[in-house]
């Protein structure tokens, strides 16, 4: 058979927001140029050192920023369905009537689970964001499992499939109940867990398969979960650390502590504590010793009032996420200046409470930027994901700055996180293939996909308003 041709993409002119190995730290490259061959970046620099192949597609991109692909380590994407519907509920009410637990998802199939899950997808590559850990609790039966696997693959996005082995929610005898036994050890659950470990990764590597795991409190419970994700070889276990209201549904506060007790903190693959809300000081050095992150989501964390307790010193090993995207957009860059803002706060509180100001910037932009892109790519243990630089993944995305934010700018890093909105966002690419090109989602149906998404959602917004009068 012949041998595959090989693409490839040359993009001219522009500010590269690239990251330099050597000196730790961002690489400002003006007026630069960056080759991608097949689904790497080639090469990157004012000078280019690599051979150009016969045939690669020339693109000017002059006075555009280039920005590595963004990563979003939590989000719940089955769950897209209800946007809009809940702007000012809290965590409580949530975990009763909206989450993967509720009564709610007892009216949701299949078919409304997959395009949830496609439309929130989409909706993160049409904000630049190229890598997703999807933490899919919406594992009601097989199907919905399959539903939200076969969404992922058909997405275009790198998305790490974090099945859920949680209780789920029934009404069979006539009563609303939790059943826990597919959760339960060989329960189905971890049957079909089991299955889809043999056939994974999925759509050459971008679609893989991880664990999400709400932990029992006893050992023996956590040793079956844990165990599993060794001898599966997943590529990530990801699990909510919350505070103590959350204790009811088997998540400790003191989770990270208690793992690193019992030896599941040394395993082959990264573990994502999403939320790390009651994490402090003993935990940071827990993850940085054993080289694991927390992932913030600061829109969420407000909204549902978790709170950030001692977010702003677990930065620096942390990236960021979005978790419930029926409430907010799906893009990193609201996060990336909400940390950014809240964590400033935090600084000046502490001064103000001594009655002065305070010089000291407690975080800058560019490790706002970083939260965003590279620490998320660290936390799933993935050096080649969220940067710019030879080797990496052809994750990129490209900002037009020809409007009345950024037309002028001098630091590129501020003008993407301070300035710039999804509108901004003219090209997006992905293992090398456009996603989105001028604007606009490439190969997308979206007239079709608009239709599809709205009769599921127009359904389950006519069931929220009977089941509201019992609220």
């Amino acid at each position: 058979a012949a041998a595959k041709k090989s693409s490839s993409i040359l993009l001219k002119g522009a500010t590269i927001i690239a990251y330099d190995d050597k000196k730790n730290e961002l690489d400002i490259i003006r007026g630069g140029s960056l080759l991608i061959i097949d689904d790497r970046i080639a090469d990157v620099g004012m000078k280019l050192t690599t051979p150009i192949p016969r045939g690669t597609e020339v693109v000017d991109v002059t006075n555009s920023i280039i920005t590595p692909g963004f990563v979003d380590t939590h989000k719940h994407s089955w769950q897209h369905i209800y946007q809009t519907l809940a702007p000012d509920i809290l965590l409580g009410d949530y975990v009763y009537k909206f989450s993967g637990l509720s009564k709610l998802t007892t009216q949701i199939n299949a078919d409304d689970a997959y395009i949830s899950t496609f439309m929130s997808l989409t909706d993160s590559l049409n904000a630049g964001v190229t890598s997703i850990l999807d933490h899919a609790h919406g594992t009601f039966t097989p199907k919905h499992s399959e539903a939200m696997l076969k969404a992922h693959i058909d997405s275009g996005a790198r998305v790490w499939n974090a099945y859920s082995i949680v209780p789920i929610s029934s009404t069979q005898g006539g009563k609303f109940h939790l059943d826990w036994s597919g959760q339960e050890p060989g329960g189905w659950k971890w049957k079909q867990f089991e299955q889809l470990a043999k056939e994974a990764p999925w759509a050459d590597g971008r679609v893989q398969l991880g664990l999400g795991w709400e932990m029992g409190r006893e050992e023996d419970e956590v040793k079956y979960g844990f165990d599993k994700a060794s001898e599966l070889n997943v590529s990530v276990v990801t699990l909510h650390h919350v505070g103590y209201p959350m204790q009811a549904t088997g998540v400790t506060p003191k989770a990270i502590y208690q793992l690193n007790a019992w030896g599941y903190l040394n395993k082959s693959y990264p573990v994502v504590f999403s939320h790390g809300t009651v994490a402090d000081g003993a935990d940071l050095n827990i993850l940085r010793n054993t080289n694991h992150f927390v992932s913030v989501t600061p829109e969420s964390e407000h909204h549902y009032t978790h709170g950030q307790i001692f977010t702003s010193a677990l930065l620096e090993q942390a990236a960021l996420g979005i978790d419930t995207s029926y409430t907010f957009s799906s893009d990193m860059l609201t996060q990336m200046r909400l940390q950014l803002q809240s964590t400033r706060n935090v600084g000046a509180n502490v001064a103000h409470v001594n009655f002065r100001f305070t010089n000291n910037t407690v975080m800058t932009v560019n490790q706002a930027f970083l939260l965003g892109t590279r620490n998320g790519g660290l936390a799933l243990r993935r050096p080649d994901i969220g940067v710019i630089k030879k080797g990496a993944k052809a994750d990129v995305v490209i900002f037009n700055t020809d409007n009345t934010a950024t037309s002028a700018f001098e630091d590129p890093v501020a003008a993407v996180v301070l300035h710039s909105h999804v509108g901004n966002i003219e090209h997006v690419i992905l293992d090398g293939k456009w996603v989105k090109r001028d604007f606009k989602l490439v190969g997308l149906d979206w007239k079709s996909t608009k239709e599809t998404f709205s009769k599921s959602a127009r359904k389950i917004q006519k069931i929220v308003k009977e089941y509201s009068k019992d609220w």
